[in-house]
C-alpha cells in the first residue's frame, strides 16, 4: 500500500515499518504493509464500530475493472508509461497477491496471536462505547512464536495489582491446580508437574 496505490481494507492501515529512514518516500514508492489497526495505532473514528474482525474477511478478487484500470494508470507517478495499460495489470495483480499472501500468513499465526488480536479488536469497540472508561482487561500475553507465556495477568490500569493464572504454552488453557493470585504464581512448577 502507499500514495499511489490503492487503499488497505476495512479494518487495515497502511503502516510502514518502525526503521524505515524516510518513511513519506517509503509510502510515495508503495512500500507500505497493510496490518490490522489495532497494531498501529487504533480504528480510525470514521470507520463504523462493528467493523469486520480479520478471521471475517474475505480475500478479494483479483479481477480488475476497466475503472479500477484507469484510475490506477491516473494514480501513476508522471514519468511512468500510461501507454502500456498491461504495466498497470500486472501492478495491480502483484498487489493484490501481496495483501492476499499477507492475510494468508497472518491467519497462520498461532492461536495466541489470534486471540490477542481479537481481544484488542473487542477492547476498541468497548472503549468507544464506553467513552474510554475501562479499567480491567485481559490481553493475552504471547510469545514471538504466538503461543502463550505460561504465566498470564489481567491488566489494571486503576493501580491495583493484577491477578495472575498459569495456562498451557500451545493452547492457553489454565492449568488444573494453579492458583489466581496477585503476585508472581510461579507457573514453571506447575508445567513440571504436569509432565
Amino acid at each position: 500500500c502507499g500514495v499511489y496505490t490503492a487503499r488497505c481494507r476495512l479494518g487495515l492501515r497502511c503502516h510502514i515499518s518502525t526503521g524505515e529512514s524516510r518513511p513519506l518516500s517509503a509510502l510515495i514508492q508503495g512500500h507500505g504493509t497493510c496490518l490490522p489497526a489495532s497494531e498501529v495505532g487504533g480504528m480510525r473514528t470514521d470507520e463504523p464500530a462493528d467493523s469486520i474482525e480479520p478471521d471475517d474477511m474475505p480475500l478479494e478478487s483479483t479481477e480488475i475493472t476497466q475503472d479500477q484500470l484507469l484510475n490506477y494508470q491516473l494514480m501513476l507517478p508522471i514519468g511512468q508509461d500510461k501507454s502500456i495499460p498491461w504495466n498497470s495489470i500486472t501492478a495491480y495483480e502483484n498487489m493484490k497477491a501481496k495483501r492476499i499472501s499477507e492475510l494468508k500468513k497472518w491467519k497462520e499465526q498461532g492461536p495466541c496471536q489470534k486471540e490477542l488480536y481479537r481481544a484488542l479488536y473487542k477492547l476498541v469497540k468497548a472503549q468507544q462505547r464506553s467513552r474510554g472508561e475501562i479499567y480491567k482487561f485481559y490481553l493475552p500475553n504471547c510469545n514471538k512464536n504466538g503461543f502463550y507465556h505460561s504465566k498470564q495477568c489481567e491488566t489494571l490500569l486503576d493501580g491495583e495489582s493484577a491477578e495472575c493464572w498459569c495456562v498451557y504454552p500451545k493452547n492457553g488453557r489454565r492449568i488444573p491446580g494453579s492458583p489466581e493470585i496477585k503476585e508472581d504464581p510461579e507457573c514453571q512448577q506447575y508445567l513440571s508437574s504436569q509432565e
